[in-house]
């Protein structure tokens, strides 16, 4: 298995725009063709959603957070492709992402790959 996981019930104590109160990440990532990819998602990108979370007092902060995981993705991807192509030989290793923030009541879900979220719930 080349899985990794990040379970980040509470992210609170970073700088949060004001009308935030809560903050939690969870993610799983499937590592294809080597460990390396998935670990380095695991262990990265958390701290580039954070650095790139809304600053201040967005008035639309859906959107922004919507671009934030967009960026974020984006950065993780280049930061590990930079990373292994300096490795001799270079990495060839992948990796599929899940993610699920939770800002405040509100759960946003952001995948790379074949995997996917199921969200059952009970009333």
């Amino acid at each position: 298995m080349q899985d990794a996981h990040v379970l980040l019930p509470d992210l609170t104590a970073t700088n949060l725009p004001s009308q935030v109160s809560r903050l939690a990440y969870f993610a799983v990532f499937d590592g294809h063709g080597g460990a390396r990819a998935s670990q380095f998602a695991a262990e990265n990108l958390h701290h580039t959603l954070v650095s790139k979370f809304p600053k201040g007092d967005g008035e639309n902060l859906e959107k922004l957070v919507r671009k934030c995981l967009l960026d974020t993705f984006r950065q993780t991807d280049e930061d590990f492709l930079k990373k292994a192509s300096s490795q001799k030989p270079a990495w060839k290793d992948g990796s599929t992402a899940t993610c699920m923030l939770v800002v405040d009541d509100v759960l946003y879900v952001a995948n790379l790959g074949d995997s996917r979220v199921s969200l059952n719930i009970k009333i």
